[in-house]
């Protein structure tokens, strides 16, 4: 069964839940076949990006501590990843050139 976060689900419109949807593209497409030759460094630079960008934003509207926030942080990407019924909806609801390039500001 899907938790309610998962991509099999309305896509949510505010941008953390926007942020977390691209950071798992990334992942399920980090150092796959689906990547262009020379993509690999891009990739990882902007799933640095938006590492940064969620895990304070976590930790400030969660109000938990920085350690507490990587946590749910990784908890919420691995939900997002789960069921292959929730990848495969991740990839064709989030484009790979979306994730790699879109900028939504955080608030």
């Amino acid at each position: 069964m899907c938790s309610t976060l998962s991509c099999c689900r309305q896509r949510y419109t505010r941008p953390l839940p926007t942020q977390l949807y691209y950071l798992a593209r990334l992942f399920l497409a980090n150092s796959s076949e689906e990547l262009l030759p020379g993509q690999q460094q891009r990739l990882e630079n902007r799933m640095e990006e938006l590492w940064n960008q969620i895990q304070p934003t976590v930790e400030h509207r969660c109000h938990v501590s920085t350690i507490d926030a990587i946590g749910l942080t990784e908890r919420l990407i691995a939900t997002l990843l789960q069921q292959e019924c929730c990848r495969q909806s991740l990839r064709q609801t989030v484009s790979l050139l979306e994730a790699m390039s879109s900028a939504v500001p955080l608030d």
